[in-house]
């Protein structure tokens, strides 16, 4: 069940289908100029987007793509430390914008 959700907000995010999330992909669907360090000066909008691409590439290649086995790989350790399906369900619902629940 909660890989159906990662695979999902993968697929969401993976907007021309070439099975990896490119920066431009991230940029449509994440707002680095509100993130707080962007707003305060001490980072810029690119270096905001590349932190936050680092992140899902877990024992992965540092390319600045994501690949689906990646974005698995980033929401099996997130997943790790959540007990309740509903709960994971629901994280994932509200941090991609996937409907229903």
């Amino acid at each position: 069940r909660r890989l159906k959700f990662v695979d999902l907000a993968f697929n969401i995010m993976d907007k021309d289908g070439n099975g990896y999330i490119e920066p431009s992909e991230v940029m449509d669907s994440y707002d680095t100029s509100k993130h707080p360090d962007v707003v305060s000066g001490k980072k810029t909008p690119q270096e905001v987007l590349t932190e936050f691409l680092e992140t899902f590439e877990v024992g992965g290649e540092k390319d600045g793509h994501v690949t689906k086995n990646e974005f698995r790989n980033y929401y099996h350790n997130v997943s790790s430390s959540i007990d309740n399906d509903d709960y994971f369900e629901l994280m994932m619902r509200n941090a991609w914008h996937i409907s229903g629940g």
